[in-house]
């Protein structure tokens, strides 16, 4: 569509996208100002800071009710300047949209409440600081079973949404400290509909500053030469059954709670299947976009758009740090293990071989769609409460395709999976290294 308005004239091409990047941040800016927590931030850090007995205690909210008529334990884990995350402990009566839980299943909560009303619920309720070393051995084994808020996109930036008012997220509490998933979280729909917008609206943003830094982008001989022989039945079987093979090696890395880098192995299973395929003539045209003549482009625009993404996720850094070697090695490691065989396989040989057989810009759309469901379908089997939990698709209808956009947008623009794997790790790695 901007070749057909600008002709081949690349400065009226370029006006254009610029025209269209700045009315993208204006947008964004517009979003943040009316939702300030549409962006999110990052994962709380959880630590008791003081534990308290409390009187006996009553709390009324719109959907919950507590009475602690012996009173309870009250433990402090994490304080903003705008709320803080706290246990609620003991025995007492606990309902919640006016039905009574059952005593035996239900023995304390997680909540996440702003100062405000946190002071209003305590009214003139006296704490007492908790000095029995028994009791606070128990309430350190509790605490260490909580999960907190919900963190999305895991495996990438780690973020948690949750707005500023009242009382905003809560879970129930099993007598033996575990906790009773899904949450409850009381938000309204611009609560939802703000991380949707800006989100989206930054992917966008990325997609034209990349396409700014390259409007001279043509196809090589090569790319027109296998887009003219479409794969055969096997080649196209192969994409969901690969696919499957995939999500099994996330989902026995995610249950089992083994770290990224065992995820290696389902990808190499996949790339060694394909390789088998190709030596018998099964399929043709399997390179996983790895060419030599193509091997030096994109590491720029990979660059660009890893800054791009941390920092729509992350804001700006305000320090570095870096451990020597050992951080080489970390961002190594993440490079061959994980960035490199995903994008092998999802843009090397899925979006290729599609492309083969739709053309450039429905592969992409395939290849984005395909990523979101298996991204779906590894949290319904190690995580189907978050289901349950409305930033969940977030990550699934936004952050997973809209990176999957962006790398394969990227893979289109250079026909070089090592470019996509340099940007892929560089999200994975940089947010655990730079202060925000």
């Amino acid at each position: 569509m901007l070749k057909k308005i600008s002709g081949k004239n690349y400065f009226v091409a370029l006006i254009l996208l610029i025209i269209v990047a700045v009315l993208l941040v204006v947008t964004a800016f517009t979003i943040t100002a009316f939702i300030p927590d549409a962006l999110g931030r990052k994962p709380y850090q959880y630590e008791i800071s003081s534990v308290c007995q409390t009187e006996p205690w009553s709390i009324e909210t719109e959907n919950l009710t507590v009475i602690l008529p012996s009173g309870g334990k009250l433990v402090n884990l994490n304080e903003t300047d705008h709320d803080k995350s706290l246990l609620l402990l003991g025995n007492g009566i606990y309902r919640q949209n006016g039905i009574k839980q059952e005593d035996e299943k239900i023995d304390g909560l997680f909540m996440v409440i702003s100062h405000d009303f946190f002071d209003q619920i305590r009214g003139d309720n006296i704490f007492t600081p908790v000095t029995d070393k028994s009791e606070l051995e128990t309430v350190y084994r509790t605490v260490e079973k909580q999960m907190g808020i919900p963190t999305i996109w895991q495996d990438t930036i780690p973020i948690t949404f949750h707005p500023r008012d009242s009382l905003v997220y809560y879970y129930f509490i099993s007598p033996t400290g575990e906790p009773q998933l899904p949450p409850r979280v009381n938000i309204s729909w611009p609560n939802i509909a703000g991380p949707f917008m800006i989100y989206s609206i930054f992917v966008a943003i990325s997609l034209v500053i990349m396409t700014i830094f390259s409007l001279d982008h043509h196809y090589t001989r090569y790319w027109e030469k296998i887009r003219e022989t479409r794969p055969g039945f096997l080649s196209m079987l192969m994409i969901p059954l690969l696919a499957v093979l995939i999500t099994a090696g996330e989902v026995i890395t995610k249950i089992n709670g083994f770290l990224d880098y065992y995820t290696f192995f389902g990808y190499a299973a996949a790339i060694i299947i394909l390789f088998v395929l190709w030596k018998f003539n099964k399929i043709y045209y399997i390179d996983f976009g790895i060419r030599r003549e193509r091997a030096g482009r994109g590491y720029f625009l990979a660059l660009i758009a890893a800054v791009l993404v941390i920092g729509a996720t992350r804001g700006l850094p305000s320090g570095v740090n870096f451990a020597g070697l050992e951080t080489v090695v970390d961002f190594v490691l993440i490079f061959l293990l994980i960035g490199l065989p995903r994008e092998m396989f999802w843009r090397g040989f899925i979006q290729t071989f599609l492309c083969r057989r739709y053309g450039p810009n429905i592969s992409l759309i395939l290849t984005v769609l395909l990523v979101a469901a298996v991204r779906m379908a590894i949290i319904i089997i190690t995580e189907p409460w978050m289901i349950d939990y409305p930033y969940t698709y977030v990550e699934v209808a936004v952050l997973v395709p809209g990176a999957a956009l962006i790398l394969g947008f990227l893979y289109q623009r250079t026909e070089n999976s090592l470019a996509g794997a340099f940007l892929h790790s560089i999200i994975i790695f940089l947010p655990e290294y730079i202060f925000c």
